[in-house]
């Protein structure tokens, strides 16, 4: 069987083509693009084949999936920081939402047979009501940042195409992510890297936060390949499927673990510079139906996460 994964060189595109490398009989194929850091991908060489392209070139995508004819399509790619798309909004749905329709529209072109995994986001759901929590897949959708838009808009081209010409369609709506090889626009990524920082004697020691208050649903990495891979063996299509821990964490508490595990004591600082112009309160999912439909549980808690992520940094700075 032959799988594509497209982006990557993102870290869910890593950990799962890691968790597929474990599996028989799969034939890896990964999109990356030129500029992309090879560094998250750089234990892959050899195991994986990769092929250089851009999603927002549909002639580039066309090309692609004529000539690797994949069984299994896991589409990754994309500009994925919310923070981001306030000041590169045409870029966000460029990437989010024509590069998903380049390849939708080169799956049914090559591969219409194939199963397709889209990945999208519960920024979708924008601001919730903390009635309304935890949150399912029946819940409307009123995204409050442009990159919540262009998902929006690329799962309704994904259930439109499955719709429409019978295409093998599974979409995630997906919660925070996090763990090793991630960048650093991610909360708990820029907490741990500056305790890293801190305890390399390379920065002050005082860790700047932007808004603490809100709450928001971790899965690691690790969970989440396996999430991918049982939705597209075993859930029906057509279908969207919140992929999410089910645990709504304060990210507050967060810097505190942060605190605990660090080596050094610091000074947490806000910083204006952080706040976002809207910020949802509370993001905390309901995966009941992500759970019937595969058997699946998140197996790595929050301490785990923390952990990991503060070692990826240590190491970085040469600490570890």
């Amino acid at each position: 069987m032959r799988v594509l994964i497209t982006g990557i060189t993102g870290p869910v595109g890593s950990f799962l083509a890691d968790y597929l490398l474990t599996l028989p009989n799969l034939e890896i194929h990964a999109l990356k693009r030129w500029r992309s850091d090879p560094r998250p991908i750089e234990h892959l060489q050899g195991k994986v084949t990769f092929h250089e392209g851009d999603i927002e070139d549909a002639f580039a995508m066309a090309t692609l999936l004529r000539r690797v004819l994949p069984d299994r399509i896991f589409h990754l790619a994309a500009q994925s920081y919310p923070s981001a798309s306030w000041d590169a909004p045409v870029t966000t749905l460029r990437a989010n939402t024509e590069g998903t329709l380049n390849i939708l529209e080169a799956v049914r072109v090559a591969v219409p047979q194939a199963r397709v995994h889209i990945a999208c986001t519960s920024a979708q759901y924008g601001i919730v009501n903390p009635a309304d929590v935890p949150i399912k897949e029946s819940h409307p959708l009123r995204p409050g940042s442009p990159y919540g838009v262009s998902k929006a808009a690329a799962e309704m081209l994904s259930l439109q195409y499955h719709q429409s010409y019978g295409l093998h369609v599974v979409v995630t709506r997906s919660f925070n992510h996090v763990g090793p090889r991630q960048g650093d626009r991610c909360s708990i990524q820029t907490f741990c890297q500056q305790m890293a920082a801190i305890e390399a004697g390379q920065s002050e020691p005082v860790m700047h936060v932007g808004n603490l208050e809100p709450q928001r649903d971790f899965s690691h990495f690790s969970d989440v390949a396996r999430a991918l891979w049982l939705l597209l063996e075993k859930a029906p299509a057509g279908e969207v499927y919140n992929l999410c821990s089910g645990v709504a964490t304060r990210i507050g508490d967060i810097v505190e673990l942060v605190r605990r595990f660090g080596r050094v004591p610091i000074e947490v600082r806000l910083d204006p510079s952080r706040l976002r112009p809207v910020d949802e309160p509370i993001l905390q999912g309901d995966n009941s139906k992500l759970r019937q439909a595969t058997g699946w549980e998140p197996q790595i808690g929050m301490e785990q996460i923390v952990q990991e992520v503060l070692d990826f940094w240590r190491e970085r700075y040469g600490i570890l």
